[in-house]
């Protein structure tokens, strides 16, 4: 189990370095030979087109729950059965998706303000769907069960492949002065062949019946499930869509390229989390509650050091990476410091939330939890529109922001009250200690830059400033884990040695 988690997070570093790295140079083309307007209408139909995921209805959840209890007894029968039933109902939902899109390429391109006709903003739509039909029809099943059986290093294996050859065609493309249309149509087909390939090897590697009859049983969690990706889903899209109907495709260029900031913050910490929920829910399900709670107390703790290292030094780079991003981009103003600072926060609340997230997910306690989803999700809409309607785009951060903190708050006491009792002074303690890390480290920064007088002026000293903030903030922060968490560093150190058994 621990060989299988460790492969999972060498191989989704790789590829969240790969895709990172990818999604800093596409969009700065975009921005380059196409415009901020280009580039904002891409990320809106974008965000438009993830909103199918809610068709899912708690699909995936519902269905990896049971595929871990499964798995844990290596029964084929009952694997494939649940594989089946999945299949089944992928298959409904890619027709919803397909009549969704459609209606989307009829009504969009009438509330989009755009130097783009009509006709071209269709066309992009029907190109960037197609992609989304493929995922459905073909990946989504079998990316469930690889992920529930701690394989997940044989997906992320391909997409990394494939990101590298899409991102030097497509850049090649937009340099020879490709339209648009034909460098989204290139992307769209390099990444269909992923789900593709799932399709033929996956159920070799498992060796799953064809003809057994599906086990509907395993969905029925999935109405409870839904809660949870409800709120996933207005979380991730909710601030694009409602600047669409509410603001501008170049503010949503602006909004865009702060996001270039937060999702690479979020594929770095994904690298651990993504792999962690399945070591959690097999421990569940073998009902070993005491090396889980024992887990989310480490888990709390590599979080909490995640942020004290990672955001001490995103609070003071965020604003001069999108004024060298955007050096050159004339048609909007990019440069942003208290949104800046609103959107760090709203992550750092969104880190902070993941080790209670995992459990609740790993446990399969959708229904418990699905007040805390529905409020979050009613929240972050209701706010959003009302202040987005006066303060544009910082309405839409602090209506996140807002969802976030009480969804968090939320499910960290359903895990200390009701699924793992006990008293939340630990958890407390951990935030004051990171808030204090992030405050010397920022401190001693500042005072070493204005001794030197440090100054970013282009990408070099930007990135050897990032490597002085992050090695001051990982020394105060290791040290003083020595200092309070001694016992903890010590159960990390064990599990990661390969002696100790797999």
């Amino acid at each position: 189990m621990k060989k299988k988690t460790m492969m999972n997070v060498v191989s989704a570093g790789i590829y969240q370095l790969v895709l990172f790295v990818s999604n800093l140079i596409i969009p700065r083309l975009i921005l380059v030979y196409y415009g901020s307007e280009c580039n904002g209408i891409i990320s809106s139909i974008t965000q438009m087109l993830s909103l199918v995921s809610i068709l899912r209805l708690g699909i995936a959840g519902s269905t990896r729950v049971e595929l871990y209890k499964k798995l844990s007894i290596n029964d084929v029968q009952g694997t494939s059965g649940i594989i089946r039933a999945t299949q089944e109902f992928m298959r409904k939902i890619t027709l919803a998706i397909v009549i969704y899109i459609g209606i989307l390429a009829i009504f969009y391109p009438y509330m989009m303000d755009s130097m783009y006709s009509r006709k071209e903003i269709m066309a992009l739509i029907l190109i960037l769907g197609l992609g989304t039909c493929s995922e459905y029809f073909f990946g989504i099943t079998y990316m469930t069960l690889l992920d529930a059986d701690q394989k997940m290093y044989f997906y992320t294996g391909i997409r990394c492949f494939l990101t590298v050859f899409n991102t030097v065609l497509v850049s090649w493309l937009m340099i020879v002065g490709t339209s648009i249309y034909s460098v989204k149509f290139t992307t769209t087909i390099i990444f269909m062949l992923c789900p593709i390939i799932l399709n033929i090897c996956v159920p070799k590697m498992y060796l799953l019946k064809k003809n057994v009859a599906a086990d509907k049983s395993a969905l029925k969690n999935r109405s409870h499930v839904m809660a949870s990706s409800i709120a996933n889903i207005i979380h991730e899209n909710t601030d694009v869509v409602i600047l669409t109907f509410f603001s501008t495709a170049k503010m949503i260029s602006v909004y865009s390229v702060y996001n270039l900031v937060t999702a690479g913050l979020k594929s770095v910490i994904s690298v651990f989390t993504n792999s962690l929920e399945p070591l959690f829910g097999r421990l569940w399900a073998l009902k070993e509650y005491g090396k889980v709670r024992k887990g989310l107390h480490v888990y709390e703790l590599l979080i909490a050091a995640f942020v004290s290292i990672i955001f001490s030094a995103a609070f003071l780079l965020i604003v001069p990476f999108v004024s060298l991003y955007t050096k050159g981009i004339t048609d909007i103003n990019y440069i942003l410091p208290v949104y800046a600072v609103l959107v760090m926060l709203t992550q750092i609340v969104y880190c902070i939330r993941l080790p209670y997230l995992t459990i609740v997910q790993a446990a399969g306690k959708y229904k418990e939890t699905k007040g805390a989803n529905y409020l979050e999700a009613a929240l972050n809409v209701a706010i959003s529109m009302i202040l987005t309607i006066k303060l544009n785009l910082y309405g839409v951060i602090i209506g996140t922001l807002i969802a976030n903190l009480v969804r968090t708050l939320l499910y960290a006491n359903y895990i200390y009250k009701e699924l793992l009792p006990e008293r939340e002074t630990g958890m407390l303690k951990k935030m004051i200690w990171m808030c204090a890390n992030m405050m010397i480290s920022m401190g001693v920064y500042n005072a070493i830059e204005s001794m030197v007088f440090l100054k970013i002026e282009n990408w070099a000293d930007w990135i050897l400033y990032g490597i002085l903030i992050v090695l001051i903030s990982t020394v105060i922060t290791l040290s003083s884990a020595i200092i309070f968490y001694r016992k903890d560093i010590k159960y990390i150190l064990s599990f990661t040695d390969k002696r100790n058994g797999k």
